[in-house]
């Protein structure tokens, strides 16, 4: 199954579009038979500074990895362990829990711009046990490495960069709809990363996080109120002081916690159950308010552009007010129409 958005390359040549084996490109619809299946794929190619769309078979291409698809981050940071153990730990977590290794070219490594402080991919690798991964990644700045199976997990190292080792996995949206809603998509989400979690020696664990954070990696900043991520992974000593007040608590052994609203069982002899739209609605809400005020943090940061960050910032807090009129929350209209107030007059002031 191909879903819209991935990349893809071709097993042979496509000679009436002049398209050459291995060429690569992105997937714009999936056609199905009548009965379900999938029967053709619509690719779009660039080729020659224009584009080329050709339907094509299924099984005439195969996926590349890329960092496109990528919607939904699971961050894990303050790891004690040194690289080799941590990439040997993590791969082995991911194998031995049933996710094969893709096929077709499902390594990359990654390059750490210093001067721009920005994470740049470089040469695809096929590897099909993972053990290349296993003997070589420790050495490079990073890597990423894609598994089988529909939630297309993607394994990220961020070894010797910016700041501390961390450990990333990354999912689509469709698999994290049904994680977000329903027991059974959330119980095996959380399982993945609590023995990810576990076996890389991790501190903390954060799902999903957005995009300003994996650029800073101010990974902290996770922990302060408004909350973005919808679970955590954390010491019971340090649970948030506040903002966690729709968020459920399971305690874990060695004086760890979970904190979530994913609909997640705390016991085997819990019932399953499905969440509703108001708070799959709320969870929205506090997205937006926690993006707005992350955004307003970078503005400060004067290399990555204030008005840019600006103009983040607002259509943040704008979706956050529709959400909240959406759930009839008058009060929090105003307390964010106050706040958005707030950060344009400040914006007017400092950096206009």
């Amino acid at each position: 199954m191909l879903f819209p958005g991935e990349t893809v390359r071709l097993l042979r040549e496509v000679p009436e579009h002049s398209l050459p084996q291995y060429s690569e490109g992105r997937v714009a619809a999936v056609r199905r038979d009548p009965e379900g299946p999938v029967s053709a794929v619509e690719i779009e190619f660039y080729l020659d500074s224009r584009v080329v769309k050709a339907e094509l078979p299924l099984d005439s291409v195969e996926m590349v990895i890329s960092n496109s698809g990528l919607d939904h981050t699971a961050v894990m940071w303050a790891v004690q362990e040194p690289p080799e153990k941590v990439v040997e730990c993590a791969m082995h977590s991911m194998l031995n829990h049933g996710f094969l290794m893709r096929d077709g070219l499902n390594v990359a490594r990654l390059y750490y711009d210093r001067e721009e402080r920005w994470w740049k991919w470089g040469d695809k690798h096929v590897d099909p046990t993972g053990a290349y991964v296993v003997t070589s990644a420790p050495a490079w700045d990073g890597c990423v490495v894609a598994f089988s199976g529909p939630q297309r997990y993607h394994l990220e190292f961020r070894l010797q960069g910016r700041g501390e080792l961390t450990v990333l996995l990354h999912e689509n949206d469709a698999a994290f709809r049904e994680q977000s809603r329903t027991t059974g998509p959330a119980m095996s989400l959380t399982r993945v990363l609590m023995n990810l979690w576990a076996e890389i020696g991790a501190r903390y664990c954060a799902f999903p996080v957005a995009t300003p954070w994996l650029w800073d990696e101010d990974w902290q900043s996770l922990l302060r109120p408004p909350l973005y991520p919808d679970l955590f992974l954390i010491p019971r000593a340090e649970l948030p002081k506040s903002g966690a007040e729709n968020y459920r608590l399971v305690q874990l052994a060695q004086d760890r916690a979970m904190l979530t609203v994913l609909p997640v069982k705390s016991a085997p002899h819990e019932v399953g159950f499905e969440r509703s739209d108001r708070d799959l609605n709320l969870d929205s809400l506090r997205r937006c308010k926690a993006l707005g005020e992350k955004y307003y943090d970078q503005m400060y940061e004067t290399r990555l552009g204030a008005t840019g960050l600006y103009s983040d910032a607002k259509d943040a807090f704008y979706d956050a007010i529709a959400a909240a009129k959406k759930l009839g929350l008058t009060e929090e209209v105003e307390q964010l129409s106050a706040r958005l107030d707030h950060i344009k007059a400040v914006f007017r002031s400092q950096f206009s």
